[in-house]
């Protein structure tokens, strides 16, 4: 079986640098363009199954895909929630939430700032997903998600390490394809988008 996942195209949040999961953004135009490209990319491929993250952003990115129209949302795929992290950077998070901000780089796999969640929880719902892939009868899967969503993917790959999260980029329109074989899945490719 052949995994393609794509990571949604540009949004506005990712140009201000921010840390966004639940914000539910769309697409710049260079996202649309990112995604017209992806769909380029995969239009002579034929898929059994369709995943889509239930955020606007993948939403808008799978329209340029042409795919099948049944798509199946599913809220695993939704990036991490950030709580009141979310639509700050990094710098902005430190000025205001200064002790959080220290717990958090403390322990970031299982520090969860309010109302949000930690990275082990996104985690959890992404190997529950992988899980249930392994029933999977077609021969070519879509799935469009989010950054850290790719990269979790990656650690579930690599036996679950949650350190291994850090060594890897996810960008936007990036395409990944991971095969799985008799519930063996790994790594095939990682293929940057094409400068637009």
């Amino acid at each position: 079986m052949n995994i393609y996942v794509v990571r949604h195209g540009q949004t506005e949040e990712n140009l201000k640098g921010t840390y966004y999961g639940a914000l539910d953004c769309g697409l710049t135009d260079l996202g649309v363009s990112q995604a017209k490209v992806l769909g380029e990319r995969l239009k002579d491929i034929k898929f059994d199954k369709v995943y889509c993250s239930d955020l606007k952003r993948a939403g808008e990115t799978l329209k340029y895909i042409n795919a099948i129209e049944e798509v199946f949302v599913d809220e695993r795929l939704r990036e991490r929630n950030f709580g009141v992290f979310e639509g700050k950077t990094f710098k902005e998070i430190e000025k205001e939430f200064a002790e959080e901000c220290i717990a958090w780089n403390d322990d970031w796999k299982d520090f969860r700032p309010c109302g949000g969640e930690s990275f082990r929880d996104s985690y959890l719902r992404v190997e529950a997903f992988m899980e249930n892939l392994k029933e999977e009868t077609g021969e070519n899967i879509l799935v469009c998600t989010h950054g850290g969503i790719v990269r979790a993917m990656y650690v579930y790959i690599l036996e679950g390490n949650l350190d291994v999260y850090w060594k890897f980029g996810s960008r936007n329109a990036d395409l990944s394809i991971i095969k799985n074989q008799s519930g063996y899945f790994y790594i095939d490719s990682i293929i940057p988008l094409e400068v637009v």
